[in-house]
């Protein structure tokens, strides 16, 4: 077979008569060889496989048999349909995709294109005097270099690569058809009193409607048919058609590129149209976001490090939108000014992204609400444009258009809710003045405490005001308040026996000793502390709720793991001046012990602000909160080593019974679902939050008690290393690695979300070199919160959950 035969049918329009409906697409694969071939689409600037439409009168085999007996010895019998992506539920109608496998005849001629390298210096130039239609073999190493050059219609030949690889390499002809529903990836604007995230936000701000949405994602539909995602050359039809400078649209396609894949998917390119369209306001999270496109469609280089010449060129489309003509000099002069607005010192110097945002949302840099706009808004684009979409079937309404296949990419929908603020207003418990006067050192460090009935003497409150504070049922709810300040309850008096644990005795001093050391201490009062802390904290587990709701802004800490060392670095960080007196909350995930030498410490100070703080401190269980678990590990024998052996074996049960009685998981603004391990494998429909409360309270055994919470605590997202498994139609598979619980896939957490109106996951469990890990597309966060674990390298992390957003943040634990 030669390498650059043409096809005989034209692949874009009805010949003969006939009228065409569905996609066929032919992935032929040559195992022997590890080749694809593939076809030059010339007049959409990509290649891809085989493919031409069906016509009404063949059923899909004739239609692939038509396409390849010109160009082909392939055995029909093992022609296998392997994937189907069907459009039946769209508002409009679309065109189904069926894709299938076919396998040359050993016979067949196969001459691999250019022997199979890409590292000739003319590759490119022979991509571009490709003849149109010409079909050549191509390695896989190819494809993956010719789209980095765009040159694909899409990535599905190497997104699939894998997949089909897989059947090609069976020894049975598989009757498993992929089955997937191409639903409108929807973001509701219009009905919500509250936008949660950023894409919600952005397309508010740019009035697209449901209808508008709809518009824009069939004329995306038919466009990048059958691939799913849009090359450079398909963005240009697109563009050009809304009225934008031909010789900028590379810029544009840049910006819309966050990810730098070279494709769009349809979310790509509807928020950059909502960033591009005039009715977008520039200012606030809208403003933001459009930043983020202007300084990609500025950063030629793509490398989020702007030279001062790329500036310069954002400075003269400034001048030139309103109407102002700068060159040479001028421009120079003006761009050099406007660049040191940032704090850089000289042209040679490079703006980053942060850098600019900093400078444009500080007023630093004006100007940027003139760039990066259509024309003319998409609402009125549609109403000037004789529409070729056709109205909404009755049948078909807009709840079936909630998820993309590709779902991960979408927040998932969520239902009319209440407005939530950044802070929780509960009209039951009015505002009221705290009893004491809290007095700070410039470094953070509070030195006096002043009950406020104390001042009445100075003449800081006034007799009526005094006369208030005597009321004695209005005393009785300042109780926990006071305690907070009372340095002789035994919360207080473990803390400050904890910072003596910490700090070093001086030299000179009465007894010498390191930091975080006990030294020669009576350890028997520090043990009859911590059992009065015990039986105060259980008696507050056992009234909380399995699933806490709590409100941003909000701290949450995966795994301490006995680094009591790390958990006061944090307590310095964020909350130094105690919970009490932080505007955030905290959320600890659970495994507070075991593997770490201060297992003890670290519990005897959670449950001591705990105990100080009920309502802003919060501690979920982990699966080393078990018994069985410390027994495998050391937190039972770090008990009886630090207290001996009768009053350690006390501790460690009265800390279990404790452990016994802690929330599962926690529900942060109603949208982030916080747990220790993992979501559930069980088929729960929408009922998991009531299931999770009806978890019982005290939890001895969670493994045979109750089976939610022991997935809660032990599942785990798959990852990269652990691929080869294939989970389940429900996306999961058996958790080989820890020998109990699951894996989830990225579909399986989809799911959750969507059944459950929740944005994210949050949640421990897993050690991260950095200190967290997003995954599953973005819709999981796993945080770790104890570096240098077991002697490892890791950092430790945070997740602060505040105005809208999940912030990760780092702890340099070094110093």
């Amino acid at each position: 077979m030669h390498q650059k035969s043409s096809l005989t049918q034209n692949n874009t329009n009805p010949i003969d008569g006939y009228s065409f409906s569905d996609y066929v697409v032919c992935v032929i694969y040559d195992k022997n060889k590890d080749v694809y071939l593939m076809s030059n689409y010339r007049y959409r600037n990509g290649l891809w496989f085989l493919f031409t439409e069906r016509r009404s009168n063949e059923t899909s085999i004739q239609t692939v048999k038509r396409l390849l007996d010109p160009i082909l010895v392939y055995d029909s019998d093992q022609i296998q349909l392997v994937k189907i992506c069907s459009t039946k539920t769209l508002p409009f109608r679309g065109r189904d995709v069926l894709f299938y496998a076919i396998i040359p005849k050993s016979m067949t001629i196969i001459n691999i294109w250019l022997n199979g390298k890409v590292d000739e210096i003319d590759f490119e130039r022979q991509l571009n005097i490709l003849s149109e239609n010409a079909i050549i073999w191509l390695t896989t190493n190819q494809l993956k270099y010719i789209s980095k050059l765009s040159r694909l219609l899409g990535i599905e030949p190497l997104l699939l690569n894998k997949q089909f690889k897989d059947i090609f390499h069976s020894t049975t002809k598989s009757t498993n058809v992929i089955f997937e529903e191409i639903k409108i990836p929807q973001i509701e604007t219009i009905s919500k009193s509250n936008h949660h995230n950023t894409a919600e936000i952005l397309l508010s701000s740019a009035k697209f409607t449901t209808v508008i949405q709809e518009k824009l994602y069939e004329e995306y539909h038919q466009t990048v048919l059958p691939s799913d995602y849009l090359n450079f050359e398909t963005f240009k039809d697109l563009l050009t058609r809304k009225g934008l400078d031909s010789s900028n649209l590379f810029n544009y396609f840049r910006a819309f590129d966050s990810t730098q894949r070279n494709y769009l998917t349809y979310l790509d390119y509807l928020l950059g149209l909502a960033a591009l369209d005039p009715n977008t306001q520039h200012g606030g999270i809208p403003a933001e976001q459009r930043c983020r496109y202007i300084y990609r469609y500025y950063n030629t280089s793509n490398n989020q490090r702007m030279t001062f010449d790329e500036f310069k060129l954002m400075i003269k489309d400034i001048h030139k939108n309103k109407g102002q003509d700068l060159i040479g000099d001028r421009l120079n002069d003006e761009a050099l000014q406007m660049f040191r607005s940032f704090g850089l010192r000289s042209s040679d110097q490079t703006l980053t992204l942060m850098d600019f945002l900093s400078g444009v949302g500080q007023l630093r840099f004006r100007g940027t609400s003139v760039l990066f706009r259509l024309n003319i808004s998409l609402n009125d684009y549609f109403k000037r444009t004789v529409s070729p979409i056709p109205s909404i079937t009755p049948n078909r309404t807009l709840s079936t258009m909630t998820m993309t296949r590709r779902s991960s990419s979408t927040p998932p929908p969520s239902p009319s809710l209440p407005a939530i603020s950044n802070i929780s207003i509960d009209e039951s418990h009015p505002y009221e003045i705290a009893t004491h006067i809290v007095k700070v050192k410039k470094t953070g460090v509070v030195v006096d405490i002043t009950s406020l009935y104390d001042l009445e003497i100075t003449g800081a409150i006034s007799g009526s005001t005094a006369l208030f504070f005597d009321d004695a049922d209005d005393k009785c709810d300042r109780i926990n308040s006071q305690d907070c300040f009372n340095q002789r309850t035994h919360a207080n008096e473990m803390l400050n026996g904890l910072r003596y644990f910490e700090r070093g005795s001086k030299e000179g001093g009465p007894a010498l000793k390191d930091p975080f050391a006990w030294g020669k201490v009576d350890m028997s009062a520090m043990a009859r502390c911590l059992l009065v802390l015990c039986k105060q904290i259980y008696s507050i587990f056992i009234k909380e709720n399995r699933l806490l709701r709590i409100s941003s802004a909000c701290y949450i800490l995966g795994d301490l793991h006995g680094n009591f060392r790390d958990l006061i670095c944090f307590e310095k960080t964020f909350w130094r001046l105690g919970p009490v007196l932080t505007p955030a909350s905290i959320l600890f995930l659970g495994d507070y012990v075991d593997r770490g030498q201060e297992g003890i410490e670290v519990v005897a100070y959670l449950f001591a602000q705990k105990v100080l703080c009920p309502h802003k401190i919060f501690l979920l269980r982990g699966n080393h909160e078990l018994r069985n678990v410390q027994d495998m590990f050391q937190f039972h024998s770090e008990c009886r080593r630090k207290f001996g052996s009768d009053l350690g074996e006390q501790i460690w049960e009265e800390i279990n019974r404790c452990f016994d009685a802690m929330p599962i998981c926690a529900l942060v603004d109603n949208r982030i679902l916080c747990v220790h391990g993992g979501i559930p494998s069980l088929d729960m429909k929408n009922d998991f939050f009531k299931l999770v409360s009806q978890i019982p309270c005290p939890l001895r055994d969670p493994e045979n008690e109750s089976p939610l919470a022991w997935e809660l605590l032990w599942n785990d997202p798959l990852s990269n290393e652990i691929q080869d498994l294939e989970p389940n139609n429900n996306g999961f598979i058996s958790n080989i690695r820890r020998g109990t619980g699951y894996f989830f896939s990225s579909k399986a957490l989809n799911d959750f979300l969507q059944q459950n109106s929740l944005s994210y996951v949050v949640r421990a469990h897993e050690v991260q070199q950095q200190g967290f890990k997003v995954q599953l597309n973005g819709r999981l966060l796993t945080v770790f919160s104890s570096s240098h674990y077991c002697g490892g390298e890791n950092e430790a992390a945070t997740v602060l959950c505040d105005s809208n957003k999940l912030r990760l943040i780092r702890l340099d634990t070094s110093s």
